[in-house]
């Protein structure tokens, strides 16, 4: 982990920033990311640009074992577990756990600080040792729910914290009636509206 000074900001005087980062490709396209938007505010004049929303990413490896169940044999088989994929916001602190392993080409240290500097979004950024606790309690929470009593889980860490750039689409645009803008995630275009203003009173 990096600490980054950032003297040109008042507001933010030193950036958390991971040792690696991974910008991921978008599964969705500017023009699909439009027609999302086109949809909401038919017959819309809209412009799309892309945005890069930063995330640390953790994958833990969780086992189970009865309680009392004797140890294995030398030699033996050791059940690898159940890898998990943990992705943790790296404005929020919030974390879920991803049902894809992040895949993508290696990006800059530069990059993740232009992701921050682009968004309005501010708070406490969640540290490396943070990220670890989210990401345990998420696996351990789950896992819970899925074993019989009486199983004793273990967790380990398969791949330390690294960052993250995730793509989404800012689409902005208006039609005869509203102005609106909409937020369309980059892999699989679930979106919400940022902004919505009646341009025409009734």
């Amino acid at each position: 982990m990096r600490e980054h000074s950032d003297s040109g900001s008042a507001g933010q005087s030193s950036l958390i920033a991971p040792d690696s980062v991974l910008k991921l490709a978008p599964n969705i396209t500017a023009a699909e990311a439009l027609a999302v938007f086109r949809r909401k505010l038919p017959d819309a004049e809209a412009e799309v640009r892309q945005v890069l929303h930063p995330f640390w990413w953790t994958a833990l490896r969780a086992r189970t074992r009865g309680l009392f169940t004797r140890s294995a044999k030398p030699g033996s088989a050791v059940s690898p577990g159940q890898r998990m994929n943990v992705l943790v916001n790296a404005y929020s602190g919030k974390g879920f756990i991803a049902d894809f392993e992040p895949r993508g080409e290696a990006a800059a240290i530069a990059d993740w600080a232009d992701a921050f500097d682009s968004s309005d979004q501010a708070g406490p950024q969640p540290g490396v040792d943070q990220v670890r606790r989210t990401a345990r309690s998420l696996v351990r929470t789950k896992v819970v729910k899925t074993v019989k009593l009486g199983m004793v889980i273990s967790i380990d860490e398969a791949a330390a914290p690294s960052g993250v750039l995730k793509p989404n689409w800012i689409v902005t645009g208006a039609n005869e009636r509203y102005s609106a803008t909409i937020l369309v995630d980059g892999l699989d275009s679930s979106h919400y509206i940022v902004r919505v203003e009646k341009l025409v009173q009734d």
